[in-house]
């Protein structure tokens, strides 16, 4: 399940399509892009209600939605199937029957969630239990506490603290200062931050899940890809949040991946909008994601496995000056564990041809 992203206020499924596209072809899996509701004329907890009813749709028989999902998957399938009988003018002219209606069988060993910024924030929110606060009552997680298989979340620099307006966040090294901060102006994103929910309610855990305590709420099974981006407002909600999940005890399921010189969205922006080092972390992220969600549906430590992986990588590297393997991958490459701001190789094009040159002299592609 897969929540774009926009502040809660803008944004549409389309702009994941080929994210989703790329989780469906690879993981051969059923990817749904819930549509949830948005401000300014639905409030909080409007999202976060939309998206579990989903989640309760793909779990639960008992839910209004169990079927219809079911029968919505089918009968897209049956028209894509459709499309590729005959010809186009055939099937203008009703020459070619209707296929039969397709059997759909939902695997509900294999659950995931993904989003982008505030899709993020769903994401994670559909893992989450929470407990009676002074916000209100118990609010637990659709997903129940025994079930047994593991769950990938794919968070790409989520909104975490909605305590923070947009203005009010801090702006790293690597953004440009504002405009004229000692002129006052209408800042539309802060207004419209604040007709999702109030600055009242922006503590509540549902929408705030960054302030949830994962020791004992987030799922056991649950496993995070953590993708943040250097030049975004929200980068520091992010490096807050992966030290307290440490803190908590659940730092060995999550994975951060961190994008030093890469601006808030640039995986979700088509790429005819990016420059061509943009486009190939683009697609190293997609490619992550894919890779964490399979090994994580495989019963298998995504963790693990791809720290593992990495380490190969730096060993075939090693005593080969034309085999520059490192953690930390050029301009706008990838850091492991380091904060922002750490050097990495200066050519990311050298980086981009060593990476290519380990995978041959291990028999890759």
């Amino acid at each position: 399940m897969d929540y774009h992203g926009g502040g809660f206020y803008l944004g549409s499924c389309l702009e994941q399509a080929p994210f989703c596209a790329k989780l469906c072809r690879e993981l051969k899996a059923i990817v749904v892009g819930v549509d949830y509701r948005m401000a300014p004329l639905d409030k909080f907890p409007a999202a976060i209600e939309d998206a579990e009813d989903v989640v309760s749709a793909v779990l639960d028989p008992k839910s209004p939605g169990y079927e219809k999902l079911r029968q919505g998957v089918a009968d897209f399938l049956r028209r894509q199937w459709y499309e590729t009988l005959g010809t186009k003018e055939q099937r203008r002219n009703e020459e070619i029957a209707i296929p039969p209606q397709p059997s759909v069988t939902l695997d509900t060993t294999r659950i995931g969630f993904s989003g982008a910024s505030s899709g993020g924030n769903i994401a994670l929110n559909m893992a989450l239990d929470v407990p009676e606060t002074p916000y209100g009552p118990a609010w637990p997680c659709k997903i129940p506490r025994d079930y047994p298989h593991q769950i990938p979340l794919l968070l790409l620099y989520p909104s975490l603290d909605l305590r923070q307006l947009p203005s009010e966040r801090t702006r790293n090294e690597r953004m440009p200062p504002p405009k004229d901060p000692k002129r006052k102006r209408l800042d539309i994103d802060d207004h419209l931050a604040a007709t999702y929910v109030s600055r009242e309610q922006a503590g509540h855990p549902r929408a705030s899940p960054g302030l949830v305590d994962v020791s004992t709420n987030l799922h056991p099974e649950a496993k995070s890809l953590l993708i943040l981006s250097g030049i975004d407002t929200l980068w520091e909600q992010s490096e807050v949040w992966t030290k307290k999940v440490e803190a908590e005890g659940r730092g060995k399921d999550m994975k951060t991946l961190r994008y030093e010189d890469r601006k808030h969205g640039w995986t979700q922006i088509p790429e005819i909008a990016l420059s061509s080092e943009e486009r190939k972390t683009r697609l190293e992220v997609l490619n992550e994601c894919v890779r964490f969600a399979d090994v994580t549906w495989q019963g298998r430590d995504p963790v693990e496995v791809m720290d593992a992986e990495w380490a190969d990588d730096n060993v075939r590297a090693q005593g080969r000056p034309d085999m520059k393997v490192h953690d930390h991958i050029g301009k706008g490459g990838r850091t492991e564990e380091a904060p922002l701001g750490a050097a990495g190789p200066a050519n990311e094009e050298n980086a981009d041809h060593a990476r290519l040159a380990a995978q041959k002299a291990a028999g890759g592609p």
